[in-house]
């Protein structure tokens, strides 16, 4: 059994929070450099970082004065400095689950378009979230009269019973592990609707379904909460302690891969939905007005070239094609030549078969005027 669990602590915490910090600096770099704007959620995304930076620094004092320790092989000044830094630690560390949360809504509700109804469902889900998770660190915070008598072991102190701390912790654990479970479902669900290549598709779904892992995390981080009321602080509330830092840190990569997309195709030089054969594309629409000298102006918006074009600029399919021989272009051309002759063809005259395409382009209002589906998803 292990008996010093600090080495641990610090080398986890750090681990995962330079991993959060690299993947919010590519999601700025992207927002800055590449959109030349930055959002409300990237805003989000800096203070939950720095809130788990600060917990890493608070959690590294806790570990030097003997914490991940057993409680009895500590004198008094390291009992208390041990639970001083690690209740310090505690409270940006909490904060870190709730806040990442909002910068994900912000960014569902910009590129899913919910309805009026559902926006209102999420940020309540949020703000619920957040402020159970607030109230939580004030209990901890405020729990004993006066508060400094919770690690000032020697003052006369009065404290709530440890069942009130434990039900809220588990409370706000839970209700953070759901919100990571919806917000990952949720996208998933839409995905599904939308017509898309299903490459494209799961890759959204992967990326947007992040927070699953933090979810589970949660899970596993509130089986802990009975803890709380351990004799032995400074060695049991350590393994909540982490836990706390792996699922707010999670939460924060979950809040930046959906931005990424820009800053891998810059890396690769290409789509990441192309394939290496249409990459070497300079363009991504070819120009085919060079196979036929008497199309004046053909411009094709599809990946394969036309066969062969006649004189009035149809495509002449091969004869097993459905649309073969539907106009007879040699009986056509006789025909509108005589009708030339005699004066009597009129250009809206039914020589064959007239075929229309009708376009639909569908939009959605946005702030600043009419967003397409495109468009929102051109960060992702």
């Amino acid at each position: 059994m292990m008996d010093n669990k600090g080495p641990m602590i610090i080398g986890v915490c750090w681990t995962f929070t330079a991993l959060a910090l690299l993947f919010v600096a590519a999601r700025l770099y992207v927002r800055a450099c590449i959109h030349q704007k930055l959002a409300s959620d990237d805003y989000l995304i800096i203070f939950s970082s720095s809130c788990a930076v600060l917990s890493n620094v608070l959690v590294t004092m806790s570990v030097y004065w003997g914490n991940g320790q057993h409680f009895d092989v500590l004198d008094l000044e390291q009992k208390q400095n041990t639970i001083k830094w690690m209740i310090a630690a505690y409270i940006p560390g909490i904060e870190t689950l709730g806040f990442p949360k909002l910068a994900v809504i912000a960014l569902l509700v910009r590129l899913l378009a919910p309805s009026r109804l559902h926006i209102i469902v999420l940020w309540s889900m949020g703000v619920i979230c957040c402020l159970s998770l607030t109230a939580m660190v004030m209990t901890l915070i405020l729990q004993c009269t006066p508060p400094r008598a919770l690690w000032t072991l020697t003052l006369p102190h009065n404290c709530l019973h440890p069942s009130v701390l434990e039900g809220l912790a588990f409370w706000a654990s839970t209700c953070s592990a759901f919100l990571d479970f919806y917000l990952a479902i949720y996208p998933a669900v839409v995905l599904a609707k939308l017509q898309m290549p299903v490459k494209k598709k799961v890759a959204l779904c992967a990326a947007l379904g992040m927070g699953i892992v933090s979810g589970c995390v949660g899970i596993v981080k509130a089986t802990g909460v009975p803890t709380l009321a351990s004799p032995d602080a400074s060695y049991d509330l350590c393994d909540p302690l982490y836990w706390t830092s792996i699922e707010g840190n999670l939460i924060i990569i979950a809040a930046c891969i959906p931005i990424l997309q820009p800053l891998l195709e810059k890396i690769r030089g290409r789509s990441i939905w192309r394939s290496k054969q249409s990459s070497g594309n300079k363009h991504q629409y070819q120009d085919f007005s060079k196979q036929s000298q008497q199309q004046a102006d053909a411009l094709e918006l599809r990946s394969k070239p036309k066969k062969k074009v006649d004189e009035y600029g149809f495509t002449m399919h091969p004869k097993e094609d459905s649309e073969e021989n539907i106009v007879d272009t040699s009986k056509l051309s006789s025909t509108s030549s005589s009708r030339r002759q005699s004066g009597s063809y009129q250009p809206n005259d039914r020589d064959g078969i007239l075929k229309t395409n009708s376009v639909t382009v569908a939009y959605e209002p946005g702030e600043d005027g009419p967003v397409s589906a495109p468009t929102r998803w051109a960060a992702v």
